[in-house]
């Protein structure tokens, strides 16, 4: 990989989910980048530490085929550097940052929040960082935790959110809604022949953080246009044999075929439960309800 040797300032985290707080390292990573004009980059790992550590996945906020999109285009930085963690976990945390952030990437100023841990053992912390970059001649920033009502905002906090199905609190420390991406998939037509409603089907990605099943008033992004839709995540149980679970948005006011396109699916509310109903009439009934909610909810 060629390394642009211009000088860098870089934020360091992992960075799932783009939250507030992870925007509070970029803005200073950018505003950095202007004082020594210099590229402002985040360094992340290409494997979350403790997926890897505990052997138990971590649901993530941010699907791992988007990554460095999603992290520039909510942040503003102009790269994203991954390191492979399986390496990078043996390395003493003075070699991190001399060898590697400096040494290798060029790095005039580092960012990090003040509880981040990071070398061999997780032994190198912010008052270490600060000491090294003093002794290097580089400048270091130490960003303290953005709350929200008093709370701090974390991955973790928002992972609960999302499975408590409140997208709205979800949204305000995110500082986005919470989105889910995909190729829209050929789905088994029930939504068109059935229901008279068509939708449009995405595989969920089966790293993502899952909010509960139900309907969610969603904003469907194609490209630069963007449509509101009702959207079903689940296993469609009124119909035998619904398959395994899919995001379903039915976009209102769209007419045309989105096979294999790329869309985003941002979720801003929970609508009601994914539930099993009697009759046909009835679940379509409820969709009606739906889309009048989702209309009332963007009004």
């Amino acid at each position: 990989m060629h390394i642009e040797n211009r000088p860098r300032a870089i934020a360091l985290g992992y960075f799932d989910g783009v939250h507030r707080g992870h925007q509070a390292l970029m803005e200073r990573a950018i505003l950095r980048a202007k004082d020594i004009g210099g590229i402002s980059s985040v360094f992340t790992f290409d494997q979350h530490p403790s997926s890897v550590m505990s052997g138990v996945p971590v649901p993530m906020l941010t699907a791992h085929a988007g990554r460095a999109d999603e992290i520039k285009r909510l942040g503003g930085v102009d790269e994203v550097i991954f390191g492979h963690f399986t390496e990078l976990r043996t390395m003493d945390w003075r070699d991190f940052i001399h060898k590697l952030l400096i040494g290798k990437f060029h790095a005039k100023y580092i960012i990090s929040g003040h509880n981040n841990r990071f070398g061999y053992k997780g032994l190198g912390t912010a008052e270490g960082m600060a000491e090294e970059c003093r002794k290097a001649g580089i400048g270091y920033d130490c960003i303290q935790d953005v709350k929200i009502d008093g709370v701090v905002v974390s991955s973790t906090y928002i992972r609960q959110l999302i499975r408590q199905g409140d997208m709205e609190r979800a949204t305000e420390f995110l500082g986005h809604p919470y989105t889910i991406s995909g190729i829209v998939e050929h789905g088994r037509k029930v939504g068109t022949r059935t229901l008279g409603v068509p939708t449009v089907n995405l595989a969920l990605p089966e790293e993502m953080a899952l909010p509960p099943y139900g309907v969610y008033a969603t904003r469907v992004v194609v490209g630069d246009q963007s449509y509101l839709a009702a959207t079903n995540i689940g296993v469609k149980p009124t119909f035998v044999d619904g398959g395994g679970p899919t995001i379903e948005p039915h976009l209102l006011d769209f007419d045309g075929d989105l096979y294999g396109q790329f869309i985003h699916v941002e979720l801003h509310k929970f609508l009601r439960p994914e539930q099993a109903f009697e009759s046909v009439d009835a679940l379509k009934a409820a969709i009606a309800e739906n889309v009048r909610q989702t209309r009332e909810f963007f009004a």
